[in-house]
């Protein structure tokens, strides 16, 4: 069938509009107050049961494009030894991740163990960065490997998603810096939606401050959803949270392995995801991951939309300054 003739099915069925739908939806209540449909988060958002066109048209914002495309696939490799690091930093780019971040723990560790860490890893193409390094070795790892220790701005789960976004906007402001990363969970839409309306309101920071945009956005899958006794489960809930930080605009993104020994058989898997998303959903193609994929959706467009209404406000009552 030609798209011509599906254009003709859809011009044989007339346009509702919303009230003809609140309506209907009434009338199948059979008594029911419609407000019981209406969903009352705890970001005083109040998600209706339909949204239409007109709606998307009063609540669509202009989202600042990316400035990555596609996203890194990062793996994260706790430091005891350095050998058995190395090892594992290796495994992990010959098995698909794109960039490395050494968790040091704090640990003393010389030139030769750093220049040890990174041996045969090609930095210029797959992204370093350390974290939990003492402030004595900043330096030092920064000679070793050019902006491996930026200001990462951890932005932890918090009551709500505006509690979240302004602390980010907080942070970011008074660190001056634009690394920020977020914990990702399941609650699938709004997740996406929170990363949305922190690129629009970080643009709306960097006008005011006559600034060019300029963000790194790293996210990491949540494990406070995790099930301890149904593993394998968290295998799909690492998953549809991956598909919310990519669908959300992120720029690197973590997926822990999602049994509890961390295991190499979980750590595969989490890659798998990545490549899953990237070459068999073509999550990697240009629409999705360099422009606003999600762009145009009612639902996730109001989302988007009240989030960063709310966040902003709060944001400005907190006495922010140019």
């Amino acid at each position: 069938m030609s798209l011509d003739s599906y254009e003709s099915i859809y011009q044989q069925f007339s346009s509702v509009s919303a009230e003809e739908w609140k309506e209907k939806i009434i009338k199948d209540l059979r008594g029911d107050a419609f407000d019981r449909l209406i969903w009352h988060t705890k970001e005083d958002i109040e998600v209706l049961p339909f949204y239409t066109k007109e709606d998307n048209l009063n609540y669509q914002l202009q989202i600042p494009e990316k400035q990555t495309k596609g996203w890194q696939i990062t793996e994260r490799i706790i430091v005891d030894d350095v050998l058995t690091a190395n090892k594992e930093a290796l495994h992990a780019l010959e098995n698909g991740a794109t960039a490395l971040v050494f968790d040091l723990q704090q640990m003393p560790f010389s030139p030769a163990e750093i220049e040890g860490l990174i041996k045969n890893i090609l930095v210029d193409i797959a992204p370093v960065t350390f974290e939990n390094y003492s402030s004595e070795m900043k330096l030092f790892l920064e000679s070793v490997v050019k902006d491996s220790c930026p200001e990462i701005i951890e932005i932890p789960q918090q009551e709500t998603i505006t509690d979240e976004l302004v602390f980010a906007l907080q942070q970011g402001v008074q660190k001056k810096t634009t690394y920020f990363s977020f914990s990702v969970g399941q609650n699938y839409f709004f997740e996406m939606a929170k990363l949305r309306s922190f690129r629009w309101l970080w643009k709306q920071v960097c006008d005011l401050k006559n600034q060019p945009f300029t963000l790194f956005i790293q996210c990491e899958i949540s494990l406070s959803d995790f099930s301890k006794q149904e593993e394998n489960s968290n295998i799909l809930r690492n998953t549809t949270s991956a598909m919310s930080a990519i669908l959300g605009g992120c720029d690197s993104l973590i997926i822990n392995s999602h049994d509890a020994a961390n295991s190499n058989f979980g750590k595969r898997i989490a890659r798998n995801i990545h490549h899953i998303l990237q070459r068999e959903s073509y999550f990697s193609d240009s629409e999705i991951s360099a422009d606003d994929a999600a762009k145009g959706s009612y639902y996730i467009e109001y989302l988007t939309y009240q989030l960063c209404k709310k966040s902003w406000k709060k944001f400005s009552e907190s006495g922010f300054s140019e």
